[in-house]
C-alpha cells in the first residue's frame, strides 16, 4: 500500500485581468497552485476523498476565518489538485493540503482493505 502523496508541479500564477478589461480590479493579486496527486491508487484516492470531506465539513461548522483559504475552493481530479488563492494565503493553502495528505494516510491506514475471496476446491 503506498502512502498518499501530492508535489506542487508548477510556480504559481498570477490571474491578470486582460488589458482590454474596463473592469476594476477588485481583489489582491491571485496565484494558482497545482499539485499532481502522487503514488495513491484507487483506495489512496478513496482516502483523500475521505479526508477532504472531513475536512470540509469542520470548515462549514465552523466558518473559516477571514482570509483563510477554504478548501471547497480547491478543484480536485484523481491525478490534480488545483487551488487559486489570493496570493497572502499560499502558505495557508499549502499547509491545509499537508494537513489532508497527513488525514488521508491516517484514513488509508484505517481503511479496511477490500475483503478476501477463499477459493475451495
Amino acid at each position: 500500500m503506498s502512502p498518499v502523496a501530492i508535489a506542487e508541479i508548477s510556480a504559481a500564477e498570477a490571474a491578470t485581468p486582460s488589458r482590454g478589461s474596463a473592469a476594476p480590479v477588485l481583489s489582491g493579486r491571485t496565484v494558482t497552485l497545482r499539485f499532481r496527486v502522487l503514488s495513491a491508487g484507487h483506495r489512496g484516492l478513496e482516502a483523500l476523498r475521505y479526508a477532504r470531506r472531513a475536512m470540509l465539513r469542520e470548515e462549514w461548522t465552523r466558518g473559516v476565518l477571514e482570509g483563510e483559504p477554504s478548501l471547497e475552493d480547491a478543484v480536485f481530479t484523481a491525478s490534480d489538485v488545483s487551488w487559486s488563492v489570493p496570493s497572502e494565503a499560499i502558505a495557508a493553502s499549502r499547509a491545509k493540503l499537508e494537513a489532508l495528505v497527513v488525514r488521508a494516510n491516517r484514513a488509508l491506514v484505517e481503511m479496511p482493505s477490500a475483503p478476501r475471496t477463499e477459493r475451495h476446491a
